[in-house]
């Protein structure tokens, strides 16, 4: 027999064939229940109600049973993922679960997935991911005519009240102490781990791990700086091009002295601060301003401390 069982759908037809074929046997078709399937002389087996039976197929002495199993056809008409979008740190696993709409669908097609971006994160034929790199991509799932997207987006750092968007609309001030989610290494860099201030405005807006920056005035400033510490902000610039940057600063030394890097790339060079004689009489610098030229998108701004002895408050962008 070229089939041992069968198991089908009401409405399909189904050719059994019976060897050899070369006309030395002359088989005789039969159905156990002709109200659930019936069989012609040839083998063709026709499905009509639900429910099992025998496909019989004999020649002489010799006979053999084919076991028939039929259901009512339920066809899958949708899927609905677990995640639609994802927000991950490199290496970070995980795995994207599947529900069939209907959840008792019998008729269902094959499936696949697939990265838009193997670069970014990967997916097994299960629909485990792993993310490899920063950036944005897309994982897909598709099954017949049904496809279905989860948004990978990898980074190590997030916006701390953001998002921050610089466009052309209106300037953007910047908090100093809104620096990214993401921890020690990654969203900034304090030399001292021990926090001078006692501030909990970054533990009380969602962030354990951002205590060991001075923040001072609960969110106002960040003081007791050091040179080598820097600070990092997500921003998603809307309009590209130039944008003119200020620092709200205030110092009460000689030694202070930033750079801003813009995807760990120098945009400045090295700004030496004036000493104005406080800790908290704030101004924008320099005059005139930064020049600093964005492309669209998302950008890594990192705020680094050259020198000490200089209070920071926010940064201002403005479209030129």
């Amino acid at each position: 027999m070229n089939k041992l069982s069968l198991s089908a759908f009401v409405g399909d037809k189904i050719q059994l064939v019976a060897s050899p074929t070369d006309g030395t046997y002359q088989y005789k078709w039969t159905s156990e229940d002709t109200n659930i399937a019936t069989v012609d002389g040839s083998g063709l087996v026709n499905i009509l109600s639900e429910g099992n039976t025998n496909i019989i197929v004999s020649s002489g002495d010799v006979s053999r049973i084919i076991p028939l199993t039929a259901v009512t056809r339920i066809p899958l008409t949708d899927v609905v993922l677990s995640e639609t979008s994802l927000e991950l740190l490199p290496g970070a696993r995980k795995a994207i679960l599947v529900t069939n709409v209907p959840d008792n669908a019998n008729d269902v097609p094959p499936y696949y997935w697939y990265s838009e971006n193997p670069d970014i994160a990967t997916v097994n034929e299960i629909g485990e991911l792993t993310v490899v790199n920063e950036g944005v991509t897309n994982i897909v799932y598709r099954i017949g005519d049904i496809e279905k997207k989860v948004v990978v987006d990898v980074a190590y750092t997030r916006p701390f009240k953001g998002p921050h968007i610089l466009s052309a609309t209106e300037p953007y001030f910047l908090l100093a102490a809104n620096f990214d989610f993401g921890g020690e290494g990654y969203a900034f860099h304090d030399i001292d781990a021990n926090s001078h201030t006692g501030d909990n405005y970054r533990k009380n807006n969602g962030d354990p791990n951002g205590l060991a920056v001075e923040i001072e005035g609960n969110g106002n400033n960040i003081g007791y700086t050091n040179p080598g510490e820097w600070l990092q902000y997500t921003v998603e610039v809307q309009d590209a091009g130039i944008y003119l940057v200020e620092v709200s600063l205030s110092a009460n030394g000689n030694d202070g002295k930033y750079r801003i890097e813009v995807d760990d790339v120098n945009a400045t060079g090295t700004v030496v601060v004036p000493n104005n004689g406080s800790w908290s009489n704030w101004r924008f610098h320099p005059t005139p301003p930064l020049e600093i030229n964005f492309t669209q998108g998302r950008h890594k701004v990192k705020f680094y401390f050259e020198g000490a002895g200089f209070n920071y408050r926010a940064l201002r962008f403005t479209k030129k």
